[in-house]
């Protein structure tokens, strides 16, 4: 597992953090407002998307690999940027479950319309609730919300 985070003194001297120049990834953009955000990263390689969602004003940032735990109730945000890469898509819910706070949102990426419909009809069946999509050329992303009690 690799966290990292942005920590400040009292005494720092507050500075906007701007967003790159070229546009943003469509998995930062669907995250929409990122600030105060504890987000987890649930891929193999997903050190660029850490240091972006840091660049834009994610407070804490964690990156899960296959066969790790996260800790639970712990992140207001999941990104899976490849889903049918991980062992099963029953196991990235689980651990989008297991992780995320109340109210907490997660955003998953798939290949095609096929594997699009089944994360739906899963995530609905686990609790999972105002989902959006955004289709890409080659991928598209869907995004959920988790609705539980604390």
């Amino acid at each position: 597992m690799i966290q990292t985070s942005i920590a400040a003194s009292a005494t720092a001297r507050s500075t906007k953090i701007s967003p790159d120049p070229v546009p943003l990834d469509p998995l930062l953009r669907l995250a929409g407002e990122i600030n105060h955000v504890h987000a987890l990263i649930v891929a193999e390689h997903g050190l660029d998307l850490m240091c972006g969602l840091i660049r834009r004003g994610c407070l804490a940032a964690t990156i899960l690999r296959t066969g790790d735990n996260a800790d639970a109730n712990d992140y207001d945000l999941v990104l899976v940027p490849d889903a049918p890469a991980l062992p099963g898509i029953d196991e990235m819910i689980r651990i989008a479950r297991r992780s995320l706070a109340p109210h907490g949102r997660l955003i998953a990426g798939v290949r095609d319309q096929k594997q699009a419909r089944a994360l739906a009809r899963r995530l609905r069946l686990n609790g999972f609730t105002f989902l959006r999509t955004i289709h890409l050329p080659a991928q598209i992303l869907l995004a959920a919300d988790l609705r539980r009690m604390s």
